[in-house]
């Protein structure tokens, strides 16, 4: 039988209650804030989210979250987990949802395997159902990832809508080193998260979906520059994927946003099939997943109604799960009393502002912590140039990763003629190689600089021919592009020999890099 943790309790610096509700116990930690169990008076049992201080703090912070909140208790559709209080103005910023007493698909997945195919259609549909209603009041998720998908027997819950907008300007996309949101985000929004449409959700639709059928996303990585450089440079990773999902799951995950479908559309995609086969308004889950829906059915469990409830690949702007802090709640006395709640901090007879206590995990800086801030810097600063992997700031990282992505012009000292490019703020079109040879199974990657921003350059190679994908240049100029990545030159591994990949403008302007391929080692 899988094993999962149980609510904590609360400890001696949590509040006893928030607004009208008692609180129960603890569920998780997220990037925002705390996440309790609370208990209206007539039993109505809800999760709270509190709001970090430093958060609340923030200019206009609570304006925007006022506004985000007043705007999510307007959604109303099956799939998602309703709001259904909150208060912008209190000491501590607050907002509580229905509790479903489900598991996240994370915790689903990573306890019972992948979900077979009928299932993912049945838990997809809903999640675009879910899209649906949230667009329908002018929000956008941002954050869609299994995490934020609780898996009901009468359906999937998407949680956690409405709340991320109000953070974007602080948020962080690292935690001690590994991947963040990234591994679900689209590459637009990676770009910059004020760039976020609800078509960057449905991108986010189909890596969930690709999650559910496959147990990983269609990103991955060490740490969130690794993921970054993939989703800027590969296509995702659809390893394991059943062919019958294939479509729906590609056409989410276009680069393009334009290309996307609308939540609408993967509803009506999915639901003919549905409908076909007897699943439409049922579960078609595995037994057991059905057994470990039906334990959370029977106990409130923690981590499934965070703002993030895994480590690794789902973590989202540094939180981190319970116990992670490397403390032990403070025990309860004989009587199941705990001690008074009041910050560590605060002096013996002076009362604490209900809520405004630290957890002081948090409120000392640690090496990890100092860290993790100049790693989200880094990240910040890869995302804020264009994900620009060959600027000094992201080149000991890339190097590793993709080799060398700048060059003086005129080509790597001893490379083919033409190779090379010049630096970001040349302003003169230009391409280079991330390494000027490799054997038959090596990805090439174009890295161009100063062509016109928003447009789209063709890729061909020399007397190969033209590939029918079109790399847009950011704001910077730039764009990354890896050869053959979908086979648009030849059906299966490079030939040996030298190529030639030219690039042209929308004005006509070309430049061009060489490269050569020689026959892999012998085993």
């Amino acid at each position: 039988m899988p094993q999962r943790a149980l609510m904590e309790p609360l400890r001696r610096w949590d509040p006893e209650q928030v607004g009208g509700y008692v609180l129960l116990g603890r569920l998780g930690a997220g990037a925002m804030g705390q996440v309790y169990l609370g208990r209206s008076a007539a039993g109505r049992l809800v999760a709270i989210k509190t709001i970090k201080s430093e958060l609340a703090e923030e200019p206009d912070f609570r304006t925007r979250f006022g506004q985000e909140v007043a705007a999510a208790r307007r959604v109303s559709g099956a799939f998602t987990a309703a709001v259904v209080a909150a208060d912008s103005e209190a000491d501590v910023p607050w907002l509580a949802t229905v509790y479903v007493p489900a598991p996240s698909l994370s915790r689903l997945v990573r306890s019972c395997g992948p979900l077979p195919v009928a299932a993912v259609r049945w838990l997809a549909a809903g999640c675009a159902e879910a899209l649906e209603a949230i667009h329908s009041v002018g929000l956008v998720h941002r954050d869609l990832k299994p995490a934020n998908v609780l898996v009901s027997p009468d359906g999937p819950r998407v949680i956690d809508f409405g709340v991320a907008r109000a953070a974007e300007r602080i948020q962080l996309t690292v935690t001690r080193g590994s991947v963040g949101t990234p591994a679900y985000m689209a590459p637009e929004q990676a770009r910059d998260t004020r760039q976020a449409t609800p078509a960057s959700d449905v991108f986010s639709l189909g890596a969930t979906a690709l999650f559910a059928a496959t147990g990983h996303g269609p990103y991955q990585g060490e740490t969130v520059m690794d993921v970054l450089v993939r989703l800027a440079t590969e296509p995702p990773d659809l390893s394991g994927l059943p062919a019958e999902l294939a479509e729906i799951v590609t056409a989410c995950l276009e680069r393009d946003p334009r290309n996307r479908p609308t939540s609408a559309s993967v509803v009506s995609r999915l639901a003919p099939g549905l409908a076909a086969s007897g699943d439409l308004g049922s579960a078609p889950l595995p037994q057991a997943a059905l057994e470990l829906i039906e334990e959370y059915r029977e106990t409130p469990s923690a981590a499934d109604h965070a703002l993030d409830d895994l480590p690794g690949e789902e973590s989202t702007m540094g939180s981190q799960p319970l116990g992670a802090s490397g403390e032990d709640p403070p025990a309860a006395n004989a009587r199941g009393h705990r001690a008074p709640r009041r910050p560590a901090s605060a002096p013996p007879g002076r009362a604490a502002r209900p809520g405004a206590g630290r957890d002081p995990a948090t409120a000392r800086p640690s090496r990890r912590a100092l860290l993790t801030v100049a790693a989200a810097v880094l990240a910040g600063a890869l995302i804020a140039t264009g994900w620009a992997v060959g600027t000094s700031i992201a080149d000991s990282h890339a190097r590793q990763t993709l080799g060398p992505l700048t060059q003086p012009p005129g080509g790597p000292p001893g490379g083919p003629p033409g190779g090379g490019g010049s630096q970001l703020t040349s302003g003169r079109p230009d391409v280079s190689l991330n390494q000027d040879t490799g054997d038959t199974e090596t990805t090439f990657v174009v890295h161009g600089s100063g062509w016109p921003p928003g447009k789209r350059v063709t890729i061909s190679l020399v007397g190969v021919g033209t590939s029918w994908m079109h790399p847009t240049a950011d704001g910077m100029g730039t764009f990354n592009y890896t050869i053959n990545q979908d086979h648009e030159f030849f059906p299966g591994l490079l030939p040996v020999g030298t190529f030639t990949v030219r690039v042209t403008g929308p004005n006509g302007a070309t430049s061009q890099a060489s490269f050569e391929v020689h026959k892999p080692p012998a085993a």
